[in-house]
């Protein structure tokens, strides 16, 4: 009878660890980001109208998902999410502008609020942020439907200047929460 307890307690903790692999905080260190662009320079991207979010002026870049983990779709992008990048307008040198990166969950699956969330930029000489490592109390707006930082960054002179990152959320459905780790980069131009 002890035996057959043991292997009960055995089996319910091999299902407990079974169920756990699939939490909210599973390995972040998988990367599915694509490889950054030649010369780490973002293409210009589309300006937006007004009432766009890209109405700020700046340029906005849109990557559908990025990678292998998440849904695919028929062209076997990732699915599973879709992170904007809205470019800040350019503005005088010593000017503060402000750039926002916005993530929408895919169709089935919401943000999630438990797991390590983190947008770490590297600035080059000549650019000053105002955090260079936001997580989730620094969240713009953070919600099931939306994840949004704005990132505000003064250029000391003239120039166009890229400011490169990594930016680590996860999404998740009803069964599964698929960690991501994308390279971003945002362009601060400074007259």
């Amino acid at each position: 009878m002890v035996r057959i307890a043991t292997f009960g307690t055995a089996t319910l903790g091999a299902l407990v660890l079974a169920l756990v692999g699939n939490c909210s905080k599973a390995d972040p260190a998988i990367d599915t980001a694509p490889p950054p662009p030649p010369g780490g320079k973002i293409s210009g991207g589309a300006k937006g109208g007004p009432g766009s979010p890209g109405s700020i002026g700046g340029g906005v870049e849109t990557a559908r998902g990025g990678g292998a983990e998440g849904a695919q779709g028929a062209d076997g992008a990732d699915t599973s999410f879709k992170l904007t990048t809205e470019q800040a307008s350019a503005g005088s040198a010593g000017a503060e502008v402000t750039a926002r990166l916005v993530v929408l969950p895919g169709a089935g699956y919401h943000m999630n609020k438990d797991f390590p969330t983190k947008l770490t930029l590297e600035p080059p000489a000549g650019v000053t942020l105002s955090k260079t490592v936001l997580e989730p109390a620094d969240a713009e707006r953070f919600t099931d439907d939306v994840l949004a930082f704005a990132v505000k960054m003064t250029a000391t002179a003239a120039g166009e200047y890229t400011i490169p990152g990594t930016f680590k959320f996860a999404v998740c459905t009803e069964t599964t929460c698929d960690p991501k780790k994308q390279k971003v980069a945002l362009v601060l131009k400074a007259n």
